[in-house]
């Protein structure tokens, strides 16, 4: 009797006791994700997870695909071919308009010079553009960039000869002689200077805060598979890291993306000021600054809404930014 009763007091003790709670594993995607972009020094960090297998390491399949211009991958985003892109602020914001629903995950840089506009050795300056063949890829960032530029120097398109090419075909035109100017990034910019002899007329370094690249996946992504997010975002900040610690190894790194020298790419990493953790952690605070994300998209939204023709009311920009990745990163 004795026994039984100690049995069943240890029983109830027992059931008394909280279970601690385990933990459910990580839900994460199935396949391969997709990230779309172009060669720019800004993605370095995504071609340094890349290389070094950090996607890997934190248990997700990524690929970053290399597309020759913006309306490639953009288009493949749109059509869901994709789960996410290197954006930009003015893209992503006219994506949203044409009902693309997506959120910005974290900041990759702020182009401060590695945006221009190249031209020709027999122009000096951006005001003798007016009446020449400028070449650039309508309806992407290169037109947006090229009419901003242009409104600062109270000229009109209606005043140059525009040729829709994209920026690697912008530069090459240049290089042969078929147009006057060219809106390209590097590491195409200063290869296209140098083989030609020319000017950079116009660069993102005379707009601060204009042209800003983001990491972006389509919303339902997100909202399935936030744990896939936080292990890209994870894999991103180590190569940052990685970056900063191991510097030559990671010129290696690009030296072989770009087919360029080491100091061609250590030149092109001047143009853009690469965010890391705790860059992206002041950048979703918000602010009206354009050193807050939030200040910068209104910003741009502004501009994007009034060459459409829309209303401010018609779009809230801070509701396309996702915070929690790099508020709760671990």
């Amino acid at each position: 009797m004795r026994k039984i009763l100690i049995l069943a007091l240890l029983l109830t003790a027992l059931s008394a006791c909280p279970t601690k709670p385990t933990e459910e594993p990580p839900k994460l995607y199935p396949g391969k994700i997709v990230i779309g972009g172009v060669d720019w020094p800004g993605y370095l960090a995504l071609y340094v997870a890349r290389d070094k297998g950090f996607f890997k390491e934190e248990g997700v399949d990524v690929e970053f695909r290399i597309y020759n211009s913006h309306v490639g991958y953009i288009a493949d985003y749109l059509a869901g071919k994709i789960q996410g892109v290197t954006n930009l602020g003015n893209e992503l914001i006219d994506q949203v308009l044409r009902g693309f629903d997506q959120r910005v995950v974290l900041v990759i840089d702020y182009s401060n010079g590695s945006d221009g506009i190249a031209a020709s050795p027999a122009i000096k300056n951006f005001g003798q553009i007016r009446g020449k063949r400028v070449a650039y890829e309508h309806g992407t960032l290169e037109e947006y960039f090229f009419l901003y530029a242009l409104e600062q120097y109270r000229l009109s398109v209606k005043e140059i000869v525009p040729v829709n090419l994209d920026p690697i075909e912008s530069a090459k035109a240049l290089e042969e002689g078929k147009v006057d100017a060219a809106v390209t990034y590097e590491p195409h910019l200063s290869k296209t200077i140098k083989k030609i002899g020319g000017t950079c007329i116009y660069s993102s370094a005379d707009a601060p805060g204009l042209i800003t690249d983001l990491l972006t996946f389509g919303a339902p992504f997100i909202e399935n598979y936030p744990d896939s997010v936080s292990a890209i975002v994870r894999a991103y900040f180590r190569a940052i890291r990685f970056w900063k610690e191991n510097p030559d190894e990671v010129h290696g790194i690009l030296t072989g993306q770009f087919k360029a020298t080491k100091e061609e790419v250590i030149q092109q990493l001047k143009g853009v000021t690469i965010l890391d953790e705790q860059e992206n952690q002041t950048a979703l605070t918000f602010s009206m600054g354009t050193a807050s994300l939030y200040g910068n998209l209104r910003r741009v939204g502004d501009f994007v809404m009034q060459k459409q023709g829309k209303k401010r009311g018609d779009l809230d920009t801070d509701k396309l930014i996702d915070k929690r990745f790099i508020k709760n990163l671990k």
